[in-house]
């Protein structure tokens, strides 16, 4: 699902961002983000994600790479989200496929 979204944080150069990007997929304990290649993500790094009034922080499991079907995209997993984040009733079927997918993109390309 697509949705807009704004990321805070600190690029891999040290250079603060604050961007408006999108979403490409959504779970509870995760997201994959589109538009992310402008930002300069690091995996490992905790960033902040906003949805209208609504703050979450997410760790950044992994970045596409140049080049690939990912470019421009991040998959992050959820460090502190609450529970409605989104405003989305998200489905509890097939959470731990859609997660694992959004987590380790490259176990689902093939």
């Amino acid at each position: 699902m697509v949705l807009a979204v704004r990321v805070v944080g600190l690029a891999a150069d040290g250079s603060n961002f604050d961007e408006l990007i999108h979403t490409l997929d959504i779970a509870a304990k995760g997201v994959r983000l589109g538009g992310a290649d402008r930002l300069g993500l690091k995996v490992g790094q905790v960033i902040e994600v906003r949805r209208k009034a609504n703050k979450a922080r997410f760790r950044v499991v992994w970045v596409g790479e140049p080049g690939t079907p990912r470019t421009g995209q991040a998959g992050l997993q959820a460090v502190e989200v609450a529970p409605n984040f989104w405003g989305l009733e998200l489905p509890a079927h097939g959470e731990k496929e859609i997660a694992e997918i959004m987590l380790h993109p490259a176990t689902a390309i093939g």
